[in-house]
């Protein structure tokens, strides 16, 4: 009986350590006042000259295949460049009408869910 309290306490502490240590990498992800892991001001100066300047090119260099690379392209930047500079002054409509539009953080654009938010749920219709 001992044995089986002691178990689950030691998996009811590791869960709580696991849900703990992935709630900061998370907790950017929407929201444009919180740094992502990734962030540097170097990278962060470049993007917002990009999003101000509509400049897919150099916003897509910048970002090296990460983040939003896999839902933004040449034909949607515009947009989602529109929807950046809002979200940094606060406004989050346009960021989260892009986000439900394009499928973000809902898993693949198709609906399946692969990856389950973890990159790894790479849209095979792309």
């Amino acid at each position: 009986m001992n044995t089986k309290i002691a178990l689950g306490m030691a998996a009811l502490a590791l869960g709580l350590v696991a849900v703990k240590s992935f709630t900061p990498v998370l907790a950017y992800r929407g929201d444009a006042t919180v740094k992502s892991p990734n962030y540097t001001e170097e990278r962060h100066n470049i993007n917002v000259t990009a999003f101000q300047k509509g400049d897919y090119k150099s916003w897509a260099a910048n970002m090296a295949g990460k983040g939003a690379t896999r839902f933004v392209n040449e034909s949607n930047f515009g947009e989602f460049a529109k929807a950046q500079v809002a979200s940094q002054n606060g406004d989050n409509t346009l960021v989260n009408a892009f986000r439900a539009k394009y499928g973000m953080g809902q898993g693949s654009k198709n609906g399946n869910g692969e990856g389950q938010g973890q990159g790894m749920g790479r849209n095979k219709n792309q």
